[in-house]
């Protein structure tokens, strides 16, 4: 046998025993998993006590300062909570606090699901899967597979990584900036609403004064109500104690709201029921329509322009209205000049054609009229003669 023959023989037998090193780990893991639930299990109906294997139990590290505190044992086996698990993630940086607050929820009511915090990690990703999130996890597990570990040891490192990610940048640049504005005012809202909104724009800015968060609760908050609170005699909050404002302003919010289903409900209560003759109750009568009531037009109560149209809407008749006879129109009628047939604008027109003709004198006058003498000098010569 060659040297480059036992070296490929010796490489193999490696290759070999480092697999079934590996799988005898993932058997013994899945044997501790199951030991471990086998005692929960058995520990919440009172058989053992519940303890964890020496094995699963981790030193705390100096750095790790916002690590995932395990709930205890005991209050699981009073509890016996089933939390939600988290939605899947797609990497929409407004949803990475929802999300990363979902797992850590879960995580902590359910701490003897995992072994270590790498298990957390691994499941926490086992829900990111489209979008960027789920190219991201796919990274992580690539160079898993290259060097043999994940890049995150502890949930820490995790975090830290997931919320450059998937969480927005400049949060307290942008909180700061809308605080700025009117874009946080309440409006419409209820002052649940404003509230919730404000509280997160507060922690996200990193504004700690607590003149200043009075100030700006007030800016925000719906005028009639801050003018009530800042009028108040006695008992008005503090300028340095914003809880008290946030109370009260609810309060206020909740007041107003009761007065206007009160004054509401008598505006829309029916009227009583009149007795009759009978002893019996019987409902009231109904109003008559208003007569003219147009806003609400009926087939009983149309309104002037719809009597109109309908009138223009009949069909026009065939008959000539000058005599009565079908089959032609009253300018092509033969008795249109007959006096007797004709309407009084037809007469009016008439005798002032005949009177205009009537005035109407010859421009140049013949030599027999001018040269006859005329009646009056005819009687005057026979008289004189």
């Amino acid at each position: 046998m060659s040297e480059n023959e036992m070296r490929d023989d010796l490489r193999n037998e490696s290759d070999w025993i480092f697999a079934l090193e590996q799988a005898l780990e993932r058997m013994e893991s899945r044997s501790d998993a199951t030991h471990t639930l086998l005692q929960t299990f058995m520990a919440r109906f009172g058989e053992i006590p519940a303890a964890p294997s020496p094995k699963h139990i981790r030193r705390p590290s100096s750095r790790h300062s916002d690590t995932l505190a395990p709930a205890s044992t005991a209050s699981w086996k009073k509890l016996s909570l089933k939390p939600s698990a988290p939605s899947d993630f797609n990497g929409d940086r407004s949803k990475g606090k929802a999300f990363l607050t979902s797992c850590r929820t879960y995580i902590r009511l359910c701490p003897e699901a995992f072994e270590d915090e790498i298990q957390q990690v691994v499941w926490v990703m086992s829900y990111m899967k489209d979008g960027r999130a789920g190219r991201w996890a796919a990274r992580q597990f690539k160079t898993e597979v290259i060097e043999g570990m994940l890049p995150f040891q502890e949930w820490i490192d995790f975090e830290e990584a997931f919320r450059k990610e998937f969480t927005p940048l400049n949060e307290e640049v942008d909180a700061v900036n809308i605080l700025e504005t009117t874009a946080y005012h309440q409006g419409r809202k209820s002052v649940d609403d404003y509230l919730d909104r404000f509280r997160d724009l507060i922690h996200d800015s990193g504004y700690t004064d607590p003149k200043t968060i009075v100030v700006k609760f007030r800016r925000g908050l719906d005028r009639r109500i801050s003018n009530a609170l800042a009028g108040m005699t006695s008992g008005r909050p503090s300028d340095t104690d914003p809880e008290a404002w946030f109370r009260l302003a609810v309060q206020m919010d909740q007041n107003r709201a009761a007065d206007e289903a009160f004054y509401a409900t008598q505006r829309a209560a029916p009227s009583a029921p009149i007795p009759s003759r009978s002893g019996l109750l019987s409902l009231p009568r109904p109003s008559p329509p208003t007569r003219f009531a147009h806003t609400t037009p009926s087939p009983g109560n149309p309104v002037p322009m719809d009597i109109d149209a309908m009138r223009r809407a009949k069909p026009l008749s065939n008959a000539c209205r000058r005599c009565g006879a079908t089959g032609h129109w009253a300018k092509d009628c033969h008795l249109r000049f007959d006096v007797r047939h004709m309407d009084t604008d037809e007469l009016q027109t008439l005798l002032e054609n005949m009177l205009a003709a009537k005035d109407v004198a010859p421009l140049e006058p013949s030599v027999e009229e001018d040269n006859e003498p005329v009646a009056h000098e005819k009687d005057f010569v026979s008289r004189s003669g």
